[in-house]
């Protein structure tokens, strides 16, 4: 907002000026306009004429674009995955196989060997954008986000057992909802209209396949909100689910006697079991990275939850239940 001001009291000062055309406009006054324009109208600029179509197709522009829309969803991994996609598209070869083919160009990135492999973002139909790519990347990022052809990492958040899993998500933008497909089961569909509140960035770069090594696991005492890697059977992936760090049997809970702290047993509680449940308490070791507490559940690595949004999302998940 306050560069937009900037903009505004600078062109006052203009008042005094001649302007026949917006080419005629100072370079720093153009871009000013340009900066206060929607995608939509970015897009019929850049169809007046060359030289204001290579002005609207400036990345600081559609950087801006992107973090106001997308800056919640977009985490690291996703755009290190468009860096895979563009990187790979500014090879020629790529290019030239793809139109002997004939093809209209799609491509994946995975990890992993068969059966684990785990998809990590998928582009599809790229090949009339090429030149976007290799010139205008933060633009074509956008054009590719909004019409569902880059599915990118994220997680999907489920109410019901509060726990999130790995997915990649395309954009519907008829619904304003999301379209997801599973990482590790194939490309299969797993959901549809995905609102954008049950998404977030994956907050580590950890595979589901893979334990999330943690360096805080020493440090939990009774009281903390942490994410668990859960699953259900040792080949299957993991999930994150919400718990909070609870005491020994044999503390009495005052606050001046309590030793769980130091112990090697940590206590994790599951909010959304009832206090009857089985699935209510598991007794973990700290010195274990995966390690399986009963005939249902494989635990791995342990986030503490430091940021304010990350808990009172939880807990208004909890709530909604």
């Amino acid at each position: 907002m306050s560069s937009e001001k900037n903009c505004v009291s600078k062109l006052e000062e203009q008042n005094d000026c001649k302007v026949y055309s917006l080419l005629d406009l100072p370079e720093w006054t153009l871009l000013c306009i340009l900066d206060c324009l929607s995608p939509q109208d970015l897009f019929r600029v850049a169809q007046v004429c060359t030289s204001l179509r290579d002005k609207t197709r400036i990345d600081a522009l559609w950087e801006k674009v992107i973090k106001q829309k997308w800056g919640r969803l977009l985490g690291e991994a996703a755009y290190q995955e468009w860096q895979w996609h563009t990187t790979k598209i500014a090879n020629t070869q790529t290019i030239l196989s793809l139109q002997q083919q004939n093809q209209s160009g799609s491509c994946g990135s995975f990890s992993g060997v068969w059966p684990f492999i785990n998809f990590r973002s998928y582009l599809e139909n790229f090949i009339d954008f090429i030149t976007l790519f290799k010139h205008c990347s933060k633009m074509a990022l956008y054009i590719c986000l909004e019409s569902g052809r880059f599915w990118f990492p994220a997680q999907i958040y489920k109410t019901s057992k509060l726990f999130c899993y790995d997915v990649i998500v395309g954009y519907d933008s008829k619904r304003d909802t999301f379209e997801a497909r599973s990482q590790t089961g194939g490309w299969r569909m797993n959901e549809q209209n995905i609102e954008w509140d049950m998404l977030r960035p994956p907050p580590t770069d950890t595979s589901p396949r893979e334990v999330h090594m943690s360096n805080c696991v020493n440090d939990l005492k009774p009281g903390d909100q942490i994410e668990i890697q859960m699953k259900k059977r040792k080949e299957s992936p993991f999930y994150w689910c919400y718990a909070v760090i609870g005491h020994l049997e044999t503390c009495n809970q005052n606050v001046n006697d309590c030793r769980c702290q130091y112990d090697d047993n940590l206590v994790v509680e599951f909010k959304q079991y009832p206090p009857n449940s089985r699935n209510k308490r598991s007794v973990l070791n700290r010195n274990r990275y995966e390690e399986r507490v009963s005939m249902l559940s494989w635990f791995g690595g342990i986030r503490k939850l430091d940021k304010e949004e990350e808990i009172e999302k939880w807990n208004n998940l909890f709530a909604s239940r």
